[in-house]
């Protein structure tokens, strides 16, 4: 009898632990709903969009001027759902005349089931997996409360579990994971709301192989090995932020551990933060995103504010850079290499440069979907210059594309043509930076077109370089030095004199040029063109659905010319963004930066005045930068030093990737320093060598 009633009271707490249990996993499914119902109660309606909807919506949830049939690369379908939740979201929303309309409630339900029912298809998996099920959700969640169970188990049945395909890394992971939390609130479903939170943090690691996700040095991949923290990229650390927000103070939070939340950090810190300048973003981060209209926006402060709640220890850091995106010196001046994905960044308090490169080891940029049709350059040592953060804006529908900025390219546009994915062919790709100044180097033979580029960041100067260029009889060769929105007068200095241009230069001697708050130095006199006029493009050009509206704007353009048969040209120019046009009236630029050696063998600079040097060796050799400092190397190798007190700093990558070690000489004392391997092949060395009395 005892043992009878033990096995009871055993049986009767285990149904009450399970109950209990239950229950406060419903009362987590409920704080998630209200959250997102909150969060989408915030949207936006177009009350008067809604009536003109409903009033020509057919008797069976369809309107007439869709297409449900005809299955294109592209989803006119998508038309419909959008449609729905601005009805749902009209019939949701206290304060307009829908509010708890009935008629139109049956109207949703009765848009959703045809929208199930025929599951409209597209030539795009994107739409099918994700455009379509992430538009559909919306308004099945906000009438959750108002279906009788049979009806809301009905429709969520077009929502599918699509977190088990492999294939979906990245940004498209945490799409289809939010599908399935969605799909978990609206069934009351726990195991598929903590599968959704599993398969989002799941995307929180550092991808060493060359698929798609966060990258070591703090970049972001997408499609293959391709800089993508703009972009996709910018979309997943939103996501994250979002996410891991709503799962807080709820079971679901244990998905993110410590280690994933610090990883996350250091993604947005130190990588994506790097990336931008005020409210823009470096455009050879965004990927095909170059060919939309206002395509070049920084993080949302909303997301930096999800991020101090999410990683409260650097709550300061992400307050500082909300109010530079609002207009204050960047918190963070220095220099970044990134060396899985070929770019180097380099900020001021008050400016922003940067170098992008190619080689075997990145995918330099895409064109997929008819998008970024002319984007063939923009990987071949494509520089941004930003001190407003408004240089770019919507320019490149005006663009020549044959002239992305800091490139060497031939005049003729269907060299500009991209198709499909740009892989690079060169070996020799890299930089090295000791996080204050740094400089990045590429091998170039692409379109014809042979040189040794070199991208020197030093102190508030850009020094870029090209030697050894090469082309069998061509058109014109070019490097673009920049080609942004005109903005202001444009002053030059001709023969010891300042001028205001008033007409367009061509192939002119100049020994200087600036324009917006940037100057442009010439030290080895190039034939330079110098112009300011309108240019006129359309975005179909670059987006094979866009408009064929043409757009023009009044662009700022500034080349150098090498001629239809260059061999052995080179060209040299020095970028100073943020000074007065006094410092350059004055020459107070000269005797800064000094060109030591501009060849095929050997690029190399240097300022005395604050003993910095910089070389980079397509060859092993030699260089002598002053009376007291000579310098050799054994192999191919990218240097920086920095001499402090009696101490020089050395700073040495391997722009090959493959070395194990170097044999560097620096007057005399042989030094040997060990590449790093593995995933931080390509990233810098830093030694310190004190000098020796003589």
């Amino acid at each position: 009898m005892i043992m009878k009633r033990l096995l009871i009271i055993y049986l009767a707490l285990c149904f009450w632990g399970e109950c209990s249990y239950a229950v406060e996993k419903q009362k987590d499914i409920e704080i998630l709903y209200n959250r997102l119902l909150e969060e989408y109660l915030s949207d936006s309606i177009d009350v008067s969009q809604a009536e003109k909807d409903l009033a020509v919506m057919q008797t069976d949830g369809s309107w007439k001027d869709i297409d449900y049939k005809t299955v294109t690369f592209y989803f006119d379908a998508d038309r419909h759902l959008k449609r729905l939740r601005n009805i749902a979201l009209a019939y949701s929303k206290l304060g307009n005349k829908l509010f708890h309309k009935p008629e139109l409630r049956k109207k949703i339900v009765l848009g959703l089931d045809y929208f199930r029912t025929v599951n409209p298809d597209s030539g795009n998996w994107w739409y099918r997996d994700i455009g379509a099920p992430s538009q559909y959700m919306v308004p099945l969640l906000l009438l959750k409360k108002e279906l009788k169970r049979e009806d809301l188990m009905r429709l969520s049945a077009y929502l599918v579990d699509k977190t088990d395909n492999v294939a979906h890394r990245g940004k498209n992971r945490t799409w289809v994971s939010a599908v399935l939390i969605h799909k978990g609130c609206i069934e009351d479903n726990y195991e598929l709301i903590a599968k959704g939170f599993s398969s989002i943090a799941s995307t929180i690691y550092v991808e060493e192989k060359d698929d798609e996700g966060m990258k070591r040095d703090n970049s972001i991949h997408q499609h293959r090995p391709q800089l993508y923290s703009g972009g996709y990229g910018m979309s997943l650390m939103s996501d994250l932020a979002e996410y891991i927000t709503l799962a807080n103070k709820t079971s679901f939070i244990k998905f993110f551990t410590p280690d994933k939340i610090k990883l996350v950090s250091d993604v947005f810190l130190k990588g994506t933060q790097m990336f931008g300048y005020r409210e823009a973003y470096d455009f050879g981060t965004i990927g095909r995103g170059i060919c939309r209209p206002n395509c070049l926006s920084n993080m949302s402060t909303y997301t930096l504010d999800l991020m101090k709640e999410v990683d409260p220890i650097h709550a300061e850091d992400y307050e500082a850079w909300k109010k530079h995106i609002n207009g204050a010196a960047f918190p963070v001046p220095g220099n970044t290499h990134f060396w899985k994905s070929n770019i180097m960044t380099h900020h001021g308090a008050d400016y922003y440069m940067s170098a992008k490169v190619i080689s075997v080891r990145t995918n330099g940029t895409e064109m997929l979907n008819g998008q970024n049709l002319k984007g063939y350059y923009l990987p071949l040592g494509a520089t941004n210059i930003m001190t407003t953060g408004h240089e770019y804006d919507d320019v490149f529908v005006a663009w020549d594309w044959t002239r992305v900025p800091g490139t060497t390219a031939v005049a003729n546009q269907s060299t500009a043509e991209l198709r499909w994915y740009l892989f690079g062919s060169n070996q020799f790709g890299g930089g090295v930076s000791n996080a204050h100044n740094g400089v990045m180097a590429y091998e170039h033979a692409y379109q014809g077109v042979e040189a040794r580029k070199a991208y020197f960041f030093m102190g508030d100067a850009m020094v870029c370089m090209g030697s050894g260029i090469k082309a069998a009889r061509t058109q014109e060769v070019r490097t673009s030095v920049n080609q942004c929105l005109a903005n202001g007068e444009v002053t030059y200095g001709l023969s010891g004199h300042t001028y205001r241009l008033m007409d367009n230069l061509s192939d002119k001697k100049i020994d200087w040029a600036y324009h917006d708050n940037v100057g442009y130095i010439f030290p080895q006199n190039g034939s330079v063109t110098l112009r300011k006029a309108k240019q006129t493009g359309t975005w179909r050009e670059l987006e094979v659905t866009a408009s064929e509206q043409p757009v023009t704007k009044e662009v700022f353009s500034l080349w150098i010319s090498h001629g239809t048969t260059p061999q052995n040209e080179d060209y040299c120019y020095i970028i100073m963004p943020d000074k007065p046009l006094s410092y350059f009236t004055d020459k107070k630029f000269e005797n800064e930066i000094k060109i030591i050696a501009n060849t095929e063998q050997i690029q190399a600079i240097a300022n005395e005045n604050k003993r910095q040097y910089a070389a980079v060796f397509y060859e092993p050799g030699e260089i002598r930068f002053a009376d007291d400092l000579v310098v050799a190397v054994d192999k191919k190798v990218i240097i920086y030093i920095e001499k402090k007190d009696k101490q020089y700093e050395i700073a040495v990558a391997d722009p090959l990737y493959k070395e194990q070690s170097l044999q560097l000489s620096m007057n005399g004392e042989q030094i040997n320093i060990v590449f790093p391997s593995g995933d931080y092949s390509g990233s810098s060395v830093i030694k310190h060598i004190t000098e020796k009395h003589k």
